[in-house]
């Protein structure tokens, strides 16, 4: 019979010490390391911040540029009253509030060039319509915006005729109402190529009407379906000029049932 071999006693007991000494030993340089590490880490972020907010990084140079030459002139005063700090970090909400707010500004851009130089550009809003008012008119963009007094239409835009003309101011908007009346009616002539000096009317909200370039004059009621009504204003007046027959005015308020005069 062989005999089962006997560990002496104690030694399995010490195998185990050993092996959680192992153990802690590699915990200790792990957890080491891992400080090591954090230390490193936190040297270079402090390093990189303390590069990043010095001097050699403050804004020496802001340029403002638009293709507005007035509103460019405008931003550029605002752009002095506010303080830049370092070309990472400058006060893109103050820029935005400041100068982006101006009536006329519809954004603004931030371009960064190392180490020292910030520019900033202003897109400018545009004309969409002119709205009427005693003899002058008041160029707003199609967000209602009033953008500035002129005693002539840009050529190729609508004008348009609102209830309360001397609510208008420059930086002011147009009633919401107003806004979206002219978008519907603008869009539906825009497709049938009759939104180039038309003359829209909006201030009888049950009497609106058109008038495009060619004098026809287009009777679209209520403000309801204004899109379709002007663009059926189009449709029809055409497919009349195909037939022979030059229209008067054209009659929408029932879009279902339109009716027109002809020229005597």
């Amino acid at each position: 019979m062989s005999r089962r071999e006997r560990r002496p006693p104690g030694s399995r007991e010490r195998a185990a010490s050993t092996a959680e000494r192992s153990e802690r030993a590699r915990g200790r340089r792990d957890l080491t390391a891992r400080v090591v590490y954090l230390v490193l880490l936190a040297m270079g972020i402090g390093l990189l911040l303390g590069i990043a907010s010095s001097e050699m990084f403050a804004i020496r140079t802001v340029r403002v540029t638009s293709t507005n030459a007035s509103l460019q002139e405008e931003a550029t005063e605002r752009a002095q009253r506010i303080g830049f700090g370092t070309i990472w970090l400058p006060p893109t909400r103050v820029i935005e509030r400041q100068i982006g707010g101006l009536p006329r500004a519809k954004s603004v851009a931030i371009d960064r060039s190392l180490p020292d130089t910030l520019t900033i550009v202003v897109e400018p809003r545009v004309p969409f319509a002119f709205v009427v008012s005693d003899e002058r008119l008041m160029a707003v963009d199609d967000e209602g915006v009033c953008l500035h007094w002129t005693g002539a239409r840009a050529p190729g835009k609508p004008t348009a005729r609102i209830e309360d003309p001397s609510s208008l101011e420059v930086g002011g908007r147009l009633r919401e109402q107003d806004v979206e009346h002219l978008r519907e009616i603008a869009r539906g002539l825009s497709e049938c190529g009759l939104l180039d000096g038309a003359s829209i009317d909006l201030s009888h909200p049950l009497r609106i009407s058109v008038f495009t370039a060619d004098g026809v004059l287009g009777k679209l009621g209520s403000d309801e379906l204004l899109y379709e009504k002007s663009r059926l204003l189009g449709e029809l007046e055409q497919a009349l000029r195909q037939q022979g027959r030059t229209p008067l005015y054209i009659d929408l308020r029932v879009p279902s049932r339109p009716t027109y005069k002809p020229v005597d």
